[in-house]
């Protein structure tokens, strides 16, 4: 929710997930699965919304290919 708690209400948690959960990884850390797929936000130009301090191309977003990037190769 817009206080840092986890919640299963509309609207913080539009998919309705049980206890909140936006993610979830193996333990060996090879399979992650996420919700809000950050690969449809990864640019700025994607965003419904845009803060007004956020000015460049990417979105933080991008980080997470990043290093995914990085640990592949």
């Amino acid at each position: 929710d817009n206080k840092g708690k986890p919640t299963e209400f509309y609207p913080a948690n539009p998919n309705g997930s049980t206890h909140g959960i936006t993610g979830l990884c193996s333990k060996d850390g090879r399979a992650t699965i996420m919700m809000p797929h950050p690969e449809r936000v990864f640019r700025s130009s994607q965003l419904s919304y845009m803060p007004e301090n956020l000015i460049d191309e990417f979105t933080p977003w991008i980080q997470l290919f990043s290093n995914a990037l990085k640990f592949v190769t």
